[in-house]
């Protein structure tokens, strides 16, 4: 069932209101409410008591023999109460509990009614249909105050604002047990009024259906509205316990729907509820990741979805902002206990967007690139200034979800060949805190692989040894599943990675420069696998061996980097290898 559960929350959260509920007796049996027809059949049993005659052991058959017609609640209630509050009076007891009942939980809402309040209340559901006759809905509903809009009767349906207009409304299709025009033989429930049929066929072809508690082996009425239906733009479910009857299954084939088994009303709804908390709380699920990649893949190619793709990667973006800020507490103490918990945090929160990131970055063109040096910049910072004492490694840390980004962006433009872009994460410029005097900086001073010192990330990261890189290792081990649809070994992404590192340290020689008295760069793991890669093929050296040939022509100078120079870049070169040989890994 997980599975199936799974995909339902998350059609129902990622659809929000487009999901109606339908609603049968089995949601109310844990709490003890009698079906229609059990209260019909205790009615005639009364109603012979009466009459001193003996109704058993085919109360329905006494009835019709004694007076020519089926049974249903308006001629029995008929016979047994004179007005139409002693007929409301009578129905009491079947539906509301009593002292000793409360005591029980009997005919309360039970944990399912309560989940579905829930959902209504977010927003999750605002239609719900129910062939039962109690008021359990309504009064999980007011429990989490909402007083519904409650169609009982087809006259209601007039007077009721438009579906559409509504937050929320409750179609009782048989009536309510306060109504003594409620439906309950197989004859009232094969047909419904003109008006009540034509309105439910529009909420069958407008919504997508959740169905509970029904069989599909009564209600006719309800069965020609479902197969009335014309349009299944949105998927339906039909929940059964045990075997799953065949009318049921005709159902869901007819609605191209399927059925989901489940354990019971109770478990299945808090279930549902239980995973769409979990998605509002990381909006990561896989799903919604194949969804919003899909949507990107569709949007990048078209030139007329340019407002579409801008939309769909900017909500993204500001969504992960969001959940940073959420976060950010510049007081932290910066060791393994507080901050490995949220390095945890900023990758769960930015896993649908470096998806987003890798394929937009290999589909991309040119007018698209600024969709993705935004998302750098934005979660660049600044950190906001804190009101009392702050850890300025902490402070930080905060760049660490802007870094996955740039470290995203760069193998994925050194993978496609996308200089450009990479020459754009490169000249970024951001501000040094929110004050409005606040001094520029080029990104790349803030977001790299040194920007905290080696030996706390160490601790930080408490793997139970000393890396010489151990920010660049994570980033390593971390986004290299990420790239599985697109880099088919770990020899190639191990390359590919120490290509970017080092494209990224020579463009912060070019671009800073001395700027704090001497030549320094940021430095990864291709500064000790230099011995590991000089045994085998290697593609680090041929790639930089391509500029030696071509020198100017060659595609990294074309997009702009280095200033287009192949001077600037020789130069910067050998600014670095000087700079590297100083370098004392520990």
């Amino acid at each position: 069932m997980n599975n199936q559960t799974t995909t339902i929350a998350f059609s129902i959260y990622s659809n929000k209101g487009v999901y109606a509920l339908f609603l049968g007796s089995g949601i109310s049996k844990s709490s003890g409410i009698p079906t229609g027809w059990d209260i019909v059949i205790d009615l005639v049993r009364q109603l012979a008591k009466l009459k001193k005659q003996k109704c058993e052991p085919n109360p329905v058959d006494w009835f019709i023999s004694t007076y020519g017609e089926e049974p249903n609640y308006s001629n029995i209630l008929a016979k047994l109460a004179k007005s139409s509050a002693e007929r409301v009076n009578l129905l009491k007891p079947y539906f509301e509990p009593t002292q000793e009942e409360v005591e029980q939980g009997l005919k309360m809402p039970s944990p399912a009614h309560k989940a579905i309040a829930q959902l209504v209340k977010d927003g999750h559901i605002k239609v719900i249909i129910t062939t039962n006759f109690d008021r359990l809905i309504e009064r999980s509903l007011n429990e989490v105050g909402i007083e519904p809009t409650v169609i009982r009767h087809p006259d209601d349906i007039d007077g009721a604002i438009p579906i559409v207009h509504n937050a929320f409304t409750l179609i009782k299709i048989n009536g309510d047990y306060l109504d003594s025009r409620f439906l309950n033989t197989p004859e009232e429930l094969s047909t419904y009024q003109p008006k009540l049929h034509d309105y439910l066929v529009r909420i069958v072809n407008e919504f997508g259906l959740l169905s509970c508690g029904w069989s599909a082996k009564w209600d006719n009425g309800f069965i020609k509205v479902l197969k009335q239906c014309e349009n299944f733009r949105f998927h339906s479910y039909w929940t059964y316990l045990g075997d799953c009857e065949i009318e049921l299954k005709e159902i869901a084939e007819f609605r191209k729907g399927e059925v989901v088994k489940i354990s019971s009303a109770d478990a299945f709804f808090t279930e549902i509820l239980e995973k769409i908390e979990s998605l509002k709380t990381f909006d990561n699920h896989p799903l919604n990741t194949e969804i919003s990649v899909a949507r990107l893949k569709k949007y990048i190619v078209r030139d007329d979805a340019r407002v579409l793709l801008h939309d769909l990667v900017f909500k993204e973006q500001e969504e992960v902002y969001a959940k940073i800020r959420e976060k950010m507490d510049v007081s932290l103490y910066p060791d393994n206990k507080n901050l490995m918990p949220l390095l945890e945090y900023f990758e769960a929160c930015l896993s649908t967007l470096i998806h987003l990131i890798i394929n937009g970055v290999f589909w991309a063109k040119p007018e698209h690139y600024y969709l993705f040096t935004n998302i750098l910049s934005r979660l660049a910072g600044p950190i906001p200034e804190a009101n009392g004492s702050f850890y300025k490694e902490t402070k930080a840390f905060y760049y660490f979800p802007s870094l996955f980004t740039l470290y995203t962006i760069g193998i994925a433009a050194v993978k496609s060949k996308n200089y450009k872009i990479l020459c754009d994460c490169f000249h970024i410029k951001i501000e040094e805190s929110e004050s409005e005097h606040s001094n520029q900086y080029y990104l790349i001073e803030f977001v790299n692989a040194c920007m905290i010192d080696l030996r706390l990330m160490n601790k930080i990261l408490n793997h139970g040894q000393n890396y010489h890189t151990p920010i660049s290792t994570y980033l390593c081990k971390n986004l290299k599943p990420y790239f599985s649809g697109f880099i088919l070994s770990d020899k190639e992404f191990n390359d590919i990675f120490d290509v970017f590192e080092y494209l990224l340290a020579l463009n912060y020689v070019h671009i800073v420069g001395d700027k704090y008295g001497s030549t320094w760069a940021p430095f990864g793991q291709f500064q000790w696998r230099k011995g590991i890669t000089s045994l085998r093929d290697n593609y680090f050296k041929d790639f930089f061996a391509e500029a030696e040939k071509v020198k100017s022509n060659w595609k990294l100078l074309e997009s702009g980097m280095f200033d287009g120079s192949f001077e600037k870049y020789v130069n910067a070169k050998l600014k670095l290898d000087e700079f590297l040989k100083n370098i004392h890994l520990y």
